[in-house]
């Protein structure tokens, strides 16, 4: 009966997400880049946290997470252009309202917040923007295993990625975002390139 009960909250919350992103984008003009960002060891600074937990929850912890300045800075510069920004990560659904808290209170609010279980399933989001023709930017890390001393990357879902037609910033762009939009907007601009797989983006 529990488990039934589970999976009827994660299939309920699972279409609110997927109304909340199809809501986002329904006015969007079909040639405006899409932003898709990942929070954990991308936007947040996530795996410390992970390695000397002492929290109360796990919503306690999420709402005490440092953030990178850069990427911080990469991200207003969109939003502040006017571009569309998305937030997408691979959290607990409980910890939405946390999650949307912690975007606020480093003056990043969003009008769409994406939850999924998996990584794998961030690329279901890309896959429904690219059956719209809408060109898209996925940042995203892919990457675990900081904590315990050796990072890994979601290699799977890589390869998926270096097969769709979009512009893909990984752990090697996130790093160089991060130490260049630091001080310098401009800097970075000239700087950072994107791991584009077809030329129609």
């Amino acid at each position: 009966m529990k488990r039934l009960f589970k999976v009827i909250v994660f299939g309920v919350c699972n279409l609110y997400f997927k109304y909340r992103f199809r809501r986002s984008i329904r006015n969007t003009n079909q040639n405006e880049v899409i932003y898709l960002v990942d929070i954990d060891n991308t936007l947040a600074d996530t795996w410390p946290s992970l390695r000397n937990y002492v929290y109360r929850s796990e919503s306690h912890r999420y709402s005490s997470l440092s953030i990178f300045i850069g990427m911080r800075n990469f991200i207003l510069d969109k939003i502040m252009t006017k571009q569309k920004v998305i937030f997408i990560s691979a959290r607990s659904y409980l910890d939405y309202f946390p999650t949307r808290k912690w975007l606020a209170g480093n003056g990043l609010k969003s009008d769409c917040i994406i939850l999924v279980r998996r990584a794998e399933d961030k690329l279901n989001y890309i896959n429904e923007l690219l059956s719209r023709s809408m060109p898209v930017v996925y940042i995203d890390d892919l990457s675990y295993g900081h904590e315990f001393g050796e990072v890994r990357l979601y290699e799977r879902v890589i390869v998926k990625l270096k097969e769709l037609p979009i512009k893909y910033l990984g752990v090697k762009e996130i790093e160089l975002i991060n130490s260049a939009y630091e001080t310098s907007n401009k800097g970075a601009k000239k700087n950072i390139t994107y791991h584009q797989n077809h030329s129609n983006n």
